[in-house]
């Protein structure tokens, strides 16, 4: 189970009245989700486009096995092609992107299972 902060909850109603204002929040980060309460009850999380993104991304790459992920590589490399040295770098520009990403989302997840069972065992 996730772990919310107090400003990470509101209810459907304050939501809908001040969708604007949540958007806000999450667009400057003062926030990273905002959990939407149905009769107090957990219904929705709403994150910013990047974070869902990140999270879509996380999710496709960890999904993947050893073997699809170099099936998926090899496939993406036209051997016949040279590439420039600017075409290379961007693409290791990107595959590093990628790793960062991973380690991010790592330490977020593992601060979120910190935080959650320090709420558990007081």
């Amino acid at each position: 189970m996730v772990a919310y902060k107090p400003s990470e909850l509101m209810s459907s109603t304050d939501v809908a009245k001040n969708f604007g204002a949540v958007l806000s929040k999450l667009a400057s980060h003062e926030v990273d989700k905002i959990c939407v309460l149905r009769n107090n009850k957990p219904e929705a999380v709403v994150l910013s486009a990047l974070e869902y993104e990140q999270l879509h991304d996380y999710r496709y790459w960890n999904t993947m096995s050893e073997k699809e992920y170099l099936q998926k590589a090899h496939e993406s490399i036209d051997s016949s092609r040279a590439y420039s040295l600017e075409e290379a770098e961007k693409t290791l520009d990107e595959a590093l992107a990628r790793y960062e990403f991973l380690i991010q989302s790592a330490k977020k997840i593992a601060k979120s299972a910190k935080e959650e069972y320090d709420l558990l065992n007081g």
